[in-house]
């Protein structure tokens, strides 16, 4: 038989199906079938060389590109590593980072938002860790834009607040009554880096901030 069918016991393939699939098997897959296929010819019409040729560079390409996807992930994994290992160089540095938490140590804090559209009203409301609203800031009409927010860490009746773990959320409305939307941001000195299976995550005023969410680096 010749290299575009291959016959064995209860079994038929053509030579087109295999090369369809080459990706798929994985080149010891494909030289098995290349084997099979020498070694169930037909003596009296045996392979055709350039048929044969044409399957060993088949195999040969497809071991290429195999290579080459293995080099890609090494390379791809060896630059994460390295990336994480350099954000220690962020300790003492001040971020900005996507996120709502932060922590309160008895000093004031920094966050901010960024408003979508021009809104008729804002105003901040922040919660304890048990989910307690503790504060309520009113800002006012806004344009579109980053604003930032300076908590003292007083509560409504003007009584410092316990250190902890605390969120906040923004609350906008433009001139129809429409909610704004606005991403939250916290902005707070990188105290120390934590690498977890080599990805890297920032302490951040007591907050655990992931790198992927850092915006801006002061």
């Amino acid at each position: 038989m010749n290299v575009g069918a291959v016959s064995t016991p209860g079994t038929s393939s053509t030579a087109s199906t295999s090369a369809g699939v080459n990706d798929a098997m994985g080149k010891d897959s494909f030289l098995k079938l290349l084997v099979t296929q020498l070694q169930n010819q037909d003596p009296l019409n045996p392979t055709d060389n350039t048929q044969f040729v044409a399957q060993l560079a088949q195999f040969s390409s497809l071991e290429g590109i195999t290579n080459l996807n293995t080099s890609m992930d090494s390379v791809s994994k060896g630059m994460a590593s390295l990336e994480s290992y350099n954000s220690a160089g962020l300790v003492g540095r001040v971020v900005k980072a996507g996120g709502n938490q932060f922590g309160f140590a008895g000093s004031p804090v920094v966050f901010g938002y960024d408003l979508a559209n021009t809104a008729a009203s804002t105003s901040i409301n922040v919660y304890d860790g048990a989910g307690r609203a503790v504060k309520n800031i009113t800002m006012g009409p806004a344009q579109g834009g980053y604003y930032e927010v300076n908590w003292d860490g007083t509560d409504d009746s003007g009584n410092v607040v316990s250190p902890g773990a605390y969120t906040f959320t923004v609350n906008a409305k433009d001139a129809n009554n429409s909610v704004v939307g606005a991403l939250p941001y916290v902005t707070g000195l990188v105290s120390s880096v934590t690498l977890d299976a080599g990805k890297a995550s920032l302490n951040v005023g007591g907050t655990v901030v992931s790198m992927d969410n850092v915006k801006e680096i002061y």
